[in-house]
């Protein structure tokens, strides 16, 4: 399975298409359907998101996994125009600072109907789809904002992203910043590419992103190691423990497991009994019956 990813509000594609709460794999999909129609334009290129997104969810997802995940659209139209209206809300009334792109928006919504049914990703109305199987999303504009420069969504920004921040007296600002690139400074490993570390002499001073650490490297931290790898008590990048292995925390363990107490423990299969959606290898535990909820298998 993927890695957990925590939704996060600051960044609107992160948050609605492209790294929101993985679904793990699952069964066979049922083949997608062509998405057809005419070359989509600005003005119509959110609703035929929306729908791609729902029809594929629908298409996917019976209603007690929907329901489990926490979707109770009644159908996909419905589902199309609440997402829409979010979408609509969150770029500012659907205008975005760039220049669209046809062809990669085109491309962005047959990748979405082609997506595997285990990559859907659920979060009550916000699907999504992960860049590695829709790419061109991000690309359906060519972004205008600069760095620094107020921002409704990721499609405004000239490089990356749009990050949302709320300050104590609760007031919300947005800018566009990107991920910095091997060699740029950073401050922590939330600056750098998802490749990279943060490599800092003397935290909290500013540090360079890296690449980060191979096995038997020393480290300072299982962030710094590479994806499958943890900080040993060593102080060296080593392999994650397996189920039934020791642990101190999540990052300890492999995909798949979870820190049990001190031990790691294989994440819920569908059916198991579960307190929380961490606690289900479908990130969905289901409070009618407080049983893990199956995946998106697809018809």
């Amino acid at each position: 399975m993927r890695t957990h990813r925590p939704v996060l509000l600051a960044t609107f594609l992160s948050a609605v298409a492209v790294a929101m709460f993985a679904v793990p794999g699952c069964g066979d999909d049922e083949p997608p359907a062509s998405s057809g129609g005419p070359e989509p334009t600005g003005s119509d290129f959110i609703p035929m998101y929306a729908k791609a997104l729902c029809d594929r969810t629908f298409t996917c997802c019976d209603a007690a996994t929907r329901a489990a995940h926490g979707l109770d659209a009644s159908s996909a139209d419905a589902c199309a125009s609440s997402l829409e209206a979010i979408l609509v809300a969150v770029t500012g009334g659907g205008e975005v600072n760039g220049t669209f792109v046809p062809a990669k928006a085109a491309a962005c919504l047959a990748e979405v109907d082609a997506a595997p049914c285990a990559e859907l990703q659920i979060v009550g109305v916000l699907l999504g789809v992960d860049a590695e199987f829709a790419p061109s999303c991000l690309g359906a504009w060519d972004g205008s904002v600069p760095e620094g420069g107020t921002c409704g969504s990721d499609w405004d920004c000239g490089r990356d992203r749009c990050v949302r921040t709320i300050d104590a007296s609760g007031q919300t600002t947005s800018a566009c910043k990107a991920r910095a690139t091997a060699g740029e400074p950073c401050a922590s490993a939330f600056d750098c590419d998802e490749a990279l570390r943060c490599d800092q002499p003397s935290p909290p001073d500013a540090g360079t992103c890296a690449p980060r650490l191979a096995a038997g490297d020393a480290c300072e931290g299982s962030l710094a190691c590479q994806e499958g790898l943890r900080c040993g008590e060593d102080g060296a990048c080593q392999a994650r423990e397996q189920a039934g292995g020791p642990c101190a925390s999540d990052l300890d363990c492999a995909a798949g497991t979870t820190c049990d107490g001190a031990t790691c423990a294989p994440l819920g299969a569908a059916g198991a009994p579960c307190s929380s959606d961490s606690d289900c290898a479908s990130s969905a535990c289901a409070d009618a019956t407080g049983t893990c909820a199956d995946v998106c298998k697809g018809s």
